[in-house]
């Protein structure tokens, strides 16, 4: 695990919004740097903020809940830690706040927020405050205990550890270490070993009691043991007979069933066919109905057309007393009018003969108008 940067704000003395970038070039170039500074001036408070980030809580103050925040500044609404820090799982971004109502100084403290999301996509991944703290168990492989033990080591417990005895070192260093661990190794290496003797005890009585065989015995062992693996053999290819004829069988078996359910299959289906019998004769004369839709059609367009010329002829059969009457009035017309004609031209013709016999008997009456 390594860390990448810490913010924070209102945290202890520290007051107001703070910022380290371990990603900076001066930290990379140096490898090694320490955090100095007089009492009071909040080395501890920036531990604080790992942890609380991480874990939401310290070393000091354990877990900080709604009921009191002894790590917010004083006369501040709000607190936040966030840590940036990278795995071989990842990188990872873990933020804990906890503010006061409506952010004043005298509020009621709210409950705290705790979540993870992604360092570099920023898409938020846990934000249930008991899962988050399973998920940095299991990107970071430690939880709250073995943080503080391995990668940060409480100012309270190195100066106990300073403080003690030399008798009371041993455990002091364990406990801050983390090295009980390598007690109870030992505790189980020397529990392992006296059961091993035990067994190295037992076969040696073994052995102490084993007689040694004569040559004729081991011969006779040897014959029995080539008895026994000719034996193993037939055995051998008898089971593998009856592999064979068991797989058959389970063959056959299978087949058997599948044959049931194919009969069954088929009973339904002739179950089904019979049922549907109706409907099938009803699609059968319907297919037939389709093969003569041209020809219905057809006669049905005739039919409307013969319809058709039926209505009209009933309407012209209709007219047809009008239209004789109005044809017996026009002959009527059409013989008065040839019969007018025929008096017409007979008057023409009788005046043209008039006029002529009256040019004959007065030559010089039509000379002298002429001469005029």
């Amino acid at each position: 695990m390594r860390i990448l940067g810490i913010r924070f704000k209102n945290l202890n003395s520290l007051t107001g919004e703070w910022q380290i970038d371990f990603t900076h070039p001066a930290y990379r170039a140096d490898g090694i740097f320490a955090i100095t500074g007089p009492t009071g001036a909040g080395k501890t408070t920036v531990m604080d903020a790992i942890c609380l980030a991480l874990y939401g809580r310290t070393p000091r103050l354990d877990k900080i809940t709604k009921g009191g925040n002894e790590i917010m500044s004083r006369q501040t609404g709000e607190c936040f830690a966030e840590v940036a820090f990278e795995t071989a799982k990842g990188r990872y971004r873990c933020h804990w706040s906890q503010r006061r109502a409506h952010r004043k100084a005298d509020g009621e403290l709210q409950q705290a927020r705790h979540e993870v999301a992604d360092a570099d996509s920023g898409q938020l991944i846990e934000s249930r405050i008991a899962q988050v703290g399973e998920f940095i168990e299991q990107a970071t492989g430690m939880d709250f205990n073995r943080f503080t033990r391995s990668m940060l080591l409480a100012q309270g417990g190195f100066a106990a550890f300073l403080q003690a005895s030399p008798d009371e070192r041993s455990p002091i260093l364990e406990q801050i270490t983390g090295a009980e661990i390598y007690s109870q190794i030992s505790m189980q290496v020397h529990e392992r070993r006296a059961a091993e003797l035990k067994k190295i005890e037992l076969l040696q009585a073994e052995l102490t009691g084993a007689r040694v065989l004569g040559t004729a015995q081991e011969l006779e062992l040897r014959n029995l043991l080539q008895e026994k693996r000719k034996r193993e053999a037939e055995l051998a290819d008898r089971i593998k007979e009856k592999a064979a004829a068991l797989t058959w069988i389970e063959g056959m078996t299978i087949l058997e069933n599948e044959i049931a359910e194919l009969k069954k299959t088929k009973s339904e289906l002739e179950k089904d066919r019979e049922s549907f019998g109706p409907e099938a004769q009803r699609l059968e004369k319907a297919r037939r109905a389709l093969e003569l839709g041209g020809d219905y059609r057809a006669a049905t367009a005739l039919r409307e057309q013969q319809n058709l010329e039926i209505a009209e002829l009933h309407g012209a059969r209709g007219l047809l007393p009008e239209k004789e009457k109005a044809g017996a009035t026009a002959l009527a017309a059409r013989l008065l009018a040839e019969n007018l004609l025929k008096e017409e031209q007979c008057r023409q013709r009788t005046e043209g003969t008039d006029q002529k016999d009256s040019r004959l008997r007065y030559p010089y009456r039509r000379a002298g108008k002429a001469t005029r």
